[in-house]
C-alpha cells in the first residue's frame, strides 16, 4: 500500500513538472506589446534641410542615414585627439622624416599588393605616427616592424578577410619573426591606449564629395590620390584629416573643372571656407608640383603615383596639373 502511494505521488510530480506548451502571458498593460512592435524610433536630424545630404539614402538599410550627420559631427570633434603632434619628429632620437616617408611609400605598395581597403592604409599611418610620438627612442632598425604591425592591426580592424599574420612577416623578407610582430602589436596598442577607431581623411573625403554632389568617378579618384599623397608627407600632419580631405576635394574639383569648385553645402559639412584652407591648399599644391618636377625627396616617393597611374584608377596621377596663382 505504501509503495503504491509512493508511485502515485511520483507520477503526480512528473505530471506537474513536465514541459508542455507554454501559456500565453498576458501583458501587465493590455495592448502595450503590440504598440512596441509597431513603433519605429528614429533620431531627430539636426541638419538644416537645405544642407541635408543623408535622407536620400533612406532606402539603403546599411547606410544608417539617420545617424550619419551625428557620426560626422563626432568625428570632427575627436579628430584632434586621435592624431600625432606635427612636431614629434623633433624629439626622435634615431628616426627622421625621410625614413617615415620611405616607410609609408613601401606600405602603400604592400597595401596595394594585398588589395586592402583605402581606410586600412589611413588607419595604419595614423597608428604609426601616434606610436612614434610615444616612443621617441625607437631604433631605426625596428621602424619597418612598426609599419608592418600597424598595417596588420588596421587590416584586422577594417578588413572582412585580412591577410594572415605570416603574410605580413613574409613581405618584410622575413626580417622579423611572428613573435616579434605580436610583441610589437602589444606595444603599439598599449602606446595608443587601444584607440584604433580614428577619423581619417578618407572618411571625410567621401562625406565632402557627397556634400559637393560630385558624381564623376575620376574626380573621386583624383581626390583620393591627393589625400593618399599627403600620407607620405610629414609636414601635412600640421593639418587635421578633415582639412586635408577638404583641400583634396577642392583641388580635385578644380582640376576637373567642376563648377562650383566649393559650395555652401560642402562648406557647411566640412566647416571650412576656401580662405580657411588656404595654407593647406598651398602646401598640397607645392607637394604635387615638386613631385611632378622630380624635386628631391618628393620624386622618390613613387608608390602612390604608380598606384593611381593604373587603369583601375583611371590614371589620375598622370593628369596635367592646373593650379591657380592664389587661393584667396
Amino acid at each position: 500500500m505504501l509503495e503504491t502511494q509512493k508511485v502515485a505521488r511520483r507520477e503526480e510530480v512528473i505530471r506537474r513538472t513536465s514541459i508542455g506548451t507554454p501559456k500565453k502571458l498576458t501583458p501587465a498593460m493590455p495592448g502595450l506589446s503590440s504598440q512596441i512592435s509597431t513603433v519605429k524610433i528614429e533620431p531627430i536630424l539636426e541638419v538644416d534641410n537645405e544642407y541635408d545630404i543623408d535622407s536620400e539614402d533612406k532606402g539603403i538599410e546599411r547606410s544608417c542615414w539617420q545617424y550619419a550627420a551625428e557620426i560626422h559631427k563626432y568625428y570632427l570633434d575627436i579628430e584632434k585627439y586621435r592624431v600625432a603632434s606635427p612636431t614629434y619628429m623633433l624629439d626622435q632620437v634615431d628616426v627622421n622624416t625621410k625614413m617615415r616617408s620611405i616607410l609609408v611609400d613601401w606600405l602603400v605598395d604592400v597595401h596595394y599588393k594585398y588589395n586592402l581597403l583605402e581606410q586600412t592604409l589611413h588607419i595604419a599611418v595614423n597608428l604609426i605616427d601616434r606610436h612614434l610620438e610615444k616612443n621617441l627612442t625607437l631604433p631605426r632598425a625596428r621602424l619597418q616592424l612598426v609599419g608592418i604591425t600597424a598595417l596588420f592591426i588596421a587590416s584586422k580592424y577594417e578588413e572582412i578577410y585580412p591577410p594572415e599574420a605570416a603574410d605580413f612577416v613574409k613581405i618584410t623578407d622575413n626580417a622579423y619573426t611572428l613573435s616579434e610582430m605580436f610583441q610589437m602589436e602589444d606595444e603599439l596598442l598599449s602606446s595608443i591606449g587601444y584607440r584604433v577607431t580614428v577619423p581619417t581623411a578618407f572618411q571625410f573625403m567621401n562625406r565632402f564629395l557627397k556634400a559637393s554632389k560630385t558624381v564623376n568617378t575620376k574626380t573621386h579618384l583624383l581626390a583620393n590620390y591627393l589625400i593618399d599623397r599627403c600620407l607620405q608627407e610629414y609636414k601635412m600632419l600640421r593639418y587635421p584629416p578633415s582639412m586635408i580631405a577638404a583641400a583634396g576635394v577642392y583641388h580635385a574639383r578644380m582640376q576637373m573643372h567642376v563648377v562650383p569648385t566649393w559650395s555652401a553645402c560642402v562648406e557647411y559639412h566640412s566647416t571650412y571656407s576656401v580662405a580657411a584652407m588656404r595654407l593647406c591648399i598651398k602646401d598640397m599644391q607645392e607637394m604635387m608640383e615638386s613631385a611632378a618636377a622630380g624635386v628631391a625627396k618628393s620624386s622618390k616617393l613613387t608608390a602612390v603615383t604608380r598606384k593611381f597611374s593604373k587603369e583601375k584608377f583611371q590614371g589620375v596621377s598622370k593628369l596635367p596639373l592646373r593650379f591657380p596663382v592664389d587661393h584667396e
